[in-house]
């Protein structure tokens, strides 16, 4: 059973983490002024602004802060800088401190994680321990100079506060029209991908799975769907949710396919619904939405109840 955590008041504590690649004051300054305006008491990691490489510091350092985020006593919310790539190492540093990780996170107190992209790997790791999370923002996109920053900002905290969430969905986003309800599960595709074959692989079983990804190959795309169809992530759900797929690239000799196409061809014939151009991942329009949880499809909108 999925462990919802409890929604965020006015005045509650939220802690601020860089599991991945580095991050300076400088680049968190408007998300720490937005949860001012939003009532919160905000903690930054100790080793936050630690830098190694292009990492937020060493493995160890990463992975002491994502405990002490997660074990906080008092804390309703995680929210992660930046994304990237560090998550991984980042676990399998925090398993070294902890030993079982899923022994571990069934003893603290549930609190939401917060973020995307490289961030996908620790919201697998949830949930494969019944923890609730939201695929949404992280903190450096509060300071990009897009018109729908704000917009972003305002849907995040209507989630984090528990409100009805809902996205309109036209009738040319989607193939093999048919309600659907069930469990959301997924986030980034590279790094879906990555999970197969590892205990992070999700079940996907009566899920709704969504994916989205920037900046791969055209044909490494199509190398990944039909991976993760090879592995079974695609038996058997009740729903895809495809979010952005943007800034791809190509060889010399073009693939020849949109990402859509490669999509419908290796998908289109399993009969399940797909929804494409939803607007969560990448791209400008970023809308946060709980994984872990119930999402339904009327044909119309999809929807998440609190």
């Amino acid at each position: 059973m999925i462990a919802k955590p409890p929604y965020l008041s006015f005045g509650d504590t939220v802690v601020l983490i860089a599991p991945a690649r580095s991050v300076s004051n400088e680049d968190i300054q408007a998300f720490r002024e937005w949860t001012i305006s939003q009532g919160w008491h905000l903690e930054c990691a100790p080793n936050l602004f630690a830098i190694q490489d292009q990492f937020a510091g060493d493995d160890q350092q990463r992975a002491n802060d994502l405990l002490w985020a997660i074990s906080h006593p008092t804390a309703k919310a995680i929210f992660t800088a930046r994304g990237g790539y560090g998550a991984m190492r980042t676990l399998e540093s925090l398993a070294k401190l902890v030993g079982s990780i899923e022994t571990w996170i069934q003893q603290q107190p549930p609190k939401w994680f917060v973020g995307f992209s490289d961030m996908t790997t620790i919201h697998l790791c949830l949930q494969k321990n019944q923890w609730a999370s939201v695929h949404g923002p992280v903190a450096t996109q509060w300071g990009l100079k897009h018109g729908l920053v704000e917009q972003n900002s305002n849907n995040l905290a209507s989630v984090l506060k528990g409100n009805e969430w809902y996205l309109d969905v036209q009738p040319e986003q989607v193939i093999n029209p048919m309600p659907f309800d069930g469990k959301l599960v997924g986030g980034n595709l590279s790094l879906l991908y990555a999970s197969l074959g590892t205990p992070l692989q999700p079940d996907t079983n009566n899920k709704v799975l969504f994916i989205e990804d920037l900046d791969e190959y055209l044909y490494h795309i199509d190398r990944m769907i039909r991976s993760c169809k090879n592995a079974g992530l695609f038996s058997d759900i009740k729903g895809l949710v495809v979010g952005s797929m943007i800034d791809m690239k190509d060889n010399a000799v073009p693939f020849g396919k949109s990402p859509r196409e490669i999509i419908l061809e290796a998908l289109a014939h399993e009969g399940f619904p797909i929804l494409f151009d939803v607007e969560i991942g990448h791209d400008q329009q970023n809308h946060a939405v709980k994984l872990g949880c119930d999402i339904t499809f009327d044909l119309s909108k999809l929807a998440q109840k609190p």
